[in-house]
């Protein structure tokens, strides 16, 4: 038996961080980590290879009995058009990842099998369902996985030198519950955790192949708190173990704000950025979306505590909540600029299905087609992604007000300006372990003369 595990390339959006290669010198910013825990889960004696649509054209003659594609929302048009081209030459085509899970429904008339939920236990059983001639057309996983039950991923199988980072998980789910946030439906609200031991044994793995930058695909590293800073401690002894040969960064609540040992592990772990779902400067919006834990002290105070942890804050915005009108286009743009926040994933509210925020507005009768009437999935963060009827404002206000905001927020003077308002509230603090452990990799050195290539 031989499976061929595809990640579809990544529509026009944010997501496929399209252009890097004249700055990074590689093809894509993120190395598809589900594809990789997929392989690794895969049963003695079957032959797998992944294949990555956003780093190398498709091979449609490839050798291989079963079609493995994974998919997020963005990408469910394209691993359409895969299941098709495959399924015509004959080939078995199962999809799973989070927008199968969501929607099965929609999914199913275009691939052979589907994999709702987790795949750690679904996955081996398809497997062997296959060989004995007996699989099914649906497998889904009904309970939350034990963590300890996935395995360290098959990174071997990736192009490493073709990526930016690669993807380390930790826990899955989060103990929040904001109104349009899908983790809570998909991973629960209870933070699972997989052994310290064997995160470093997955970071000690991505370091091998040459790589220096992991992120944390968590929804929220720091879910669960002591089980984050342990983490952080061992990833601390790692680092002073090895001269710090990786550079961290992370998904967290801004209430990380309020705990100086979690800053400063992190720090010391040698993490560069954190993600921070601000979403809102507005607090009436952000009582709205039950997003509780960003209303509890000063944002702007709490992004001044992370940034004197010389940490880097990359900020999930978002416009079109029920208490937003016209005037939270500027101020938007004025919170990020006194804040110092460069960069933004500000985009338009999207009601996901299934999230709670999906049910409120159909109950209400507000729910849109996407994008005029199409069956169109969601892009992600931008214009199009408009799918209900916005409350404080006209849907073309909305849409005006938002192009305005992201067009004003990447002029090079606004972003220059915001990334020097950051710096200033940096202090000078000794790098993490001893002095003269840190290092430039060669492969950074290059990106820094691409860079200045590029723009000069």
């Amino acid at each position: 038996m031989k499976i061929c595990l595809i990640n579809p390339v990544f529509p026009d959006t944010i997501w496929g961080f399209e252009g890097i290669d004249a700055i990074t010198g590689v093809k894509s910013a993120q190395a598809p980590l589900g594809l990789a825990t997929v392989a690794a889960l895969t049963p003695p004696g079957i032959e797998v290879g992944i294949i990555d649509e956003n780093i190398e054209p498709i091979d449609f003659e490839v050798d291989a009995d079963v079609i493995g594609l994974s998919a997020f929302n963005v990408q469910f048009d394209r691993a359409v058009e895969i299941a098709q081209a495959f399924r015509a030459r004959g080939k078995t085509v199962v999809l799973g990842g989070p927008y199968v899970s969501l929607v099965p429904d929609k999914c199913r008339p275009h691939f052979d099998v589907l994999f709702v939920g987790e795949a750690e236990h679904t996955w081996p059983q398809f497997c062997r369902d296959y060989q004995a001639g007996q699989h099914q057309a649906l497998y889904e996983q009904h309970e939350k996985v034990d963590m300890r039950h996935s395995p360290v991923p098959r990174f071997d199988l990736l192009k490493a030198d073709k990526y930016l980072y690669f993807f380390v998980q930790t826990t899955r789910g989060c103990p929040f519950k904001c109104e349009f946030c899908d983790i809570i439906i998909t991973d629960g609200r209870i933070p699972r955790t997989k052994p310290a031991e064997q995160v470093l044994q997955e970071i000690a793995a991505i370091h091998q192949l040459g790589v220096d930058y992991v992120a944390f695909s968590d929804a929220n590293l720091i879910g669960n708190i002591p089980y984050a800073k342990a983490l952080l401690g061992k990833l601390r002894e790692f680092g002073q173990r090895h001269r710090f040969p990786m550079r961290f960064s992370a998904e967290m609540t801004v209430n990380v704000a309020r705990d100086e040992k979690l800053l400063r592990l992190l720090r010391e772990s040698n993490f560069e950025s954190v993600f921070i779902g601000i979403e809102s400067p507005r607090q009436a919006s952000l009582l709205e979306a039950e997003k509780i834990q960003n209303t509890a002290r000063s944002l702007l105070e709490s992004v001044r505590k992370i940034q004197s942890y010389n940490l880097i804050i990359i900020a999930g915005m978002i416009v079109g909540f029920d208490h937003d009108d016209t005037a939270i286009f500027q101020e938007q743009h004025d919170f990020l600029a006194e804040a110092g926040i460069a960069f933004t994933t500000a985009g338009v509210l999207h009601a996901i299905e299934r999230t709670p925020l999906h049910a409120r507005l159909q109950a209400e009768g507000r729910l849109l087609e996407m994008a005029e009437g199409s069956d169109t999935t969601a892009l992600g963060h931008g214009a199009a992604d408009l799918n209900f009827q916005p409350a404080g404002m006209s849907r073309d206000d909305l849409l005006r007000g938002y192009n305005w905001l992201i067009r004003r927020l990447y002029s090079y003077q606004a972003y220059s300006q915001r990334l020097v308002q950051a710096l200033r509230h940096f202090t000078r603090q000794p790098a993490p372990g001893p002095l003269g452990t840190m290092r430039l990799s060669w492969k950074t050195f290059q990106i820094v003369l691409r860079a200045l290539r590029y723009f000069l």
